[in-house]
């Protein structure tokens, strides 16, 4: 498990827009997310898959469909909280 980064704000219904760790030159090459990499939360409950990477590279943001059974709730509750990839 690797931490994404951080969750900023909700964006539709079962959009999240995080914010990621902050990635170190040499560290570009290995290690960056991938698309359609599964997000999960400290728990190891599946959010919803990245699908878009956008923003400087050094500090990267990350767009997350979520699940459809993923409540709103649940995404209310994730704000400001770390997220992970598996």
């Amino acid at each position: 498990m690797k931490r994404l980064g951080k969750v900023l704000h909700r964006t539709g219904v079962k959009n999240l827009i995080i914010r990621g760790d902050e990635v170190k030159p040499e560290n570009v090459s290995d290690g960056f997310p991938k698309l359609n990499s599964v997000v999960v939360d400290k728990a190891l409950n599946r959010i919803g898959t990245i699908v878009s990477v956008f923003g400087p590279v050094g500090h990267p943001y990350f767009l997350v469909k979520g699940f459809k059974r993923t409540s709103d709730s649940e995404f209310r509750a994730l704000i400001n909280e770390r997220v992970y990839i598996r």
